[in-house]
């Protein structure tokens, strides 16, 4: 029997900050469902998407949660994930990379500005009559059931036609896309720096949980795209959240 939850978190909350025992309370004893929409039409799954909790997402899964469910603008729990880990999770789950919104976008379109790592992977499972132009110079995390817009020949440099090879593809993508992360984890840097000089506290044990998250992501990220080599502590992908852009819903 699940336990009563001292936490007066409501279900939404409790699954952006992967309460897993708050969350199981509220299904398992209150009834409450993985697909329970709040005032704002936001649902547990696309909150525990959101942030990354994925033994959440399982548990909800298992408890009837639906993985192409929608809000009121017609988006999944796709459209709000942040980590290119939340993205394979619902991939390899069933979601419907395909689907598109009111403004007829699909998760890659809606990513593509703000987590270009995570929609450049969505529009690989993609056909490449799905794909924008632009998408076939973007890296690419894994092989689809789509057409591949770009020559088979995976040596460096140009193919036949013309175009570039696999491989140089996805070196030059991962060069542009770690130029930007390290950008990123400068202004986090900095951010922590201006911080701790209100508070008083010590900067080294922040930044040095922000670097050790910026070279494991960037391994992760160079590994996947095939690109090879070792990413540079300042190069790394730092899929570092803004937490003023994560879209909390509160019923």
């Amino acid at each position: 029997m699940v336990q009563a939850s001292s936490s007066n978190k409501n279900l939404w909350v409790a699954a952006s900050d992967g309460d897993y025992e708050r969350v199981q309370y509220l299904i398992e004893s209150e009834g409450m469902s993985p697909n329970d929409k709040d005032s704002n039409s936001y649902t547990p799954m696309h909150a525990a998407s959101s942030y990354a909790h994925l033994d959440l997402l399982s548990y909800l899964l298992s408890k009837g949660g639906d993985i192409n469910i929608t809000d009121d603008d017609g988006e999944t729990p796709l459209f709000v994930v942040e980590t290119i880990d939340a993205a394979r999770f619902l991939v390899e789950h069933g979601v419907d990379v395909a689907w598109k919104n009111e403004d007829g976008l699909n998760a890659a379109d809606q990513l593509e500005e703000d987590h270009p790592e995570i929609s450049s992977y969505l529009y690989s499972l993609l056909p490449s009559s799905e794909r924008p132009p632009s998408a076939d110079g973007q890296l690419r995390l894994g092989q689809g059931e789509g057409d591949n817009p770009i020559n088979n020949n995976e040596g460096e440099g140009e193919n036949e036609n013309g175009t570039m090879g696999d491989s140089a593809i996805s070196q030059l993508a991962l060069e542009n896309f770690t130029s930007t992360q390290s950008d990123a984890l400068m202004i986090e840097a900095q951010k922590i720096m201006e911080q701790c000089a209100i508070t008083g506290e010590d900067p080294d044990e922040k930044l040095r949980q922000v670097v050790e998250k910026a070279i494991k992501d960037g391994l992760s990220f160079a590994q996947a795209s095939g690109a090879g080599g070792t990413v540079s502590n300042g190069q790394a992908d730092g899929v570092i959240n803004d937490e003023g852009n994560k879209r909390i819903r509160e019923e």
